[in-house]
């Protein structure tokens, strides 16, 4: 998928969240904006930018911080600048107190001589406050322009540790960087910090490697199961600092040190949670090698197995009744079970659903499967009438919201896996979730 693709993707699934919220006179507002920046239209990209301000804020900074940060990489004429400056000009505090940052990190960028480079670092440093600054994004574009003037070498290490040690301890100041939380918006926030504060150890490492410490803490931030539900939160940051938009963490990093140091027990649970995180199956194949080159007594599988229930939850002890027989989960199974939690309103669960069914369909036609297969209907119409005309065949059952919080479902679909211990674990949206399913159970 190529890079506008992505930024398409993305911002349309930033604005579908929240779309019911927002003015329609936004749209085309922020529609014309990219356009605007790209043609040098100054004074017409201020006068929508104040008024997309003034309509819907959340719009306005979303663009800034995705879209003009791009096109910052590449504005051989300026215009991204010259549009920052007569914007600070019109001395609107909300609105100078957001772009200051990126304004900052482009003069950076398009600094002629060591001196302007030596008076964006004296600004960088003033801007830098004692806590993090998420609307301004102050953190992503500390980064930026710690790159930007390492790259021209016009700051030494100790400048660097000092203020990458600032970054560290406003990212750090959040009050839920080692508290998985529910909520879409504080999630949102909380895996833009956890991203930003792995990437700043690591960058901090390699101004001290002796410290290996920094290393590992780049490693115990980089994105958790949790975070990965929202991706988008930190995909721009991740983009725009290291142009890698697959890999995103620092957890391999760490892993290699810890096995060239023989901390081999510390690697394996290391390798263990980058497999539990993405379960592909280059991961699980190379936790299996190095599992079994350390000659433990019980088999992979069981390890596996026992490791992925001990990140789960206890299961709700429920019963639930289906069409045609009963899911009980007062009592531990011997089986992994699965369950998909849909609902016949939902577009991106309707449109799943002819795979969910193909691939419940090949589970009944596997020898000896591991897997029992449910699903879950929320707030459906005519669930009945909708399962017959799609001839879909899967279990279903409509639930309650009591059993819906239980299961902590927060959108949908939402795609649940029971180990045959008893506890739940979630896979993430927006992923290959059979990929997830085939190599969570070993199937």
């Amino acid at each position: 998928m190529n890079r506008l693709l992505m930024t398409l993707t993305f911002s349309l699934f930033l604005l579908n969240l929240c779309l019911g919220q927002i003015p329609k006179e936004a749209f085309p507002l922020t529609n014309s904006l990219s356009a605007l920046w790209h043609n040098g239209e100054t004074e017409k990209a201020i006068e929508s930018s104040l008024e997309l301000y003034r309509l819907y804020p959340p719009m306005f900074i979303e663009r800034i911080h995705n879209t003009l940060a791009q096109q910052l990489q590449n504005d051989s004429q300026l215009y991204g600048q010259k549009y920052l400056e007569q914007l600070l000009l019109k001395k609107n505090d909300e609105i100078s107190n957001i772009i200051s940052p990126i304004y900052l990190w482009s003069k950076s960028i398009n600094a002629k001589n060591e001196n302007d480079l030596k008076e964006v670092l004296e600004e960088l440093k003033s801007i830098l406050k004692d806590s993090s600054n998420y609307k301004s994004e102050t953190e992503r574009y500390c980064l930026l322009i710690l790159q930007e003037l390492d790259k021209k070498n016009v700051i030494d290490a100790n400048n660097k540790e000092v203020i990458l040690q600032k970054n560290i301890n406003n990212l750090e100041a959040y009050p839920y960087i080692n508290k998985v939380i529910t909520g879409r918006q504080e999630s949102e926030k909380r895996a833009w910090h956890r991203y930003l504060l792995a990437y700043s150890y690591n960058y901090l490492y390699t101004v001290k490697p002796n410290v290996s410490e920094y290393l590992k803490k780049a490693s115990d931030y980089s994105p958790d199961l949790n975070d990965r539900q929202y991706k988008h939160a930190y995909f721009y940051d991740a983009a725009l600092l290291t142009g890698n938009t697959r890999d995103f963490g620092f957890q391999t990093k760490y892993q290699k040190y810890l096995v060239g140091n023989n901390r081999n027990s510390d690697a394996l649970d290391l390798l263990s949670d980058i497999a539990f995180g993405t379960p592909s199956d280059d991961n699980i194949i190379a936790l299996r090698q190095f599992y079994e080159k350390l000659k433990y007594n019980s088999p992979f599988t069981d390890y596996w197995a026992n490791y992925i229930h001990k990140k789960g939850k206890p299961v709700p002890k429920l019963k639930i009744q289906f069409e045609k027989e009963e899911l009980d989960l007062t009592v531990k199974s011997n089986r992994w079970i699965y369950i998909d939690v849909w609902g016949t309103w939902c577009d991106p669960c309707r449109k799943e659903l002819p795979e969910l069914q193909s691939f419940f369909v090949e589970n009944i036609n596997r020898n000896n499967s591991k897997l029992m297969i449910y699903t879950f209907s929320f707030g459906s119409q005519n669930l009945s009438d909708f399962m017959a005309e799609n001839k879909y065949t899967f279990p279903v059952s409509e639930i309650d919201k009591q059993t819906n919080d239980l299961f902590e479902v927060s959108g949908y679909p939402t795609k649940i896996l029971i180990s045959p211990e008893g506890n739940f674990i979630k896979i993430p949206f927006g992923v290959d979730w059979k990929a997830y399913i085939k190599n969570y159970t070993m199937m």
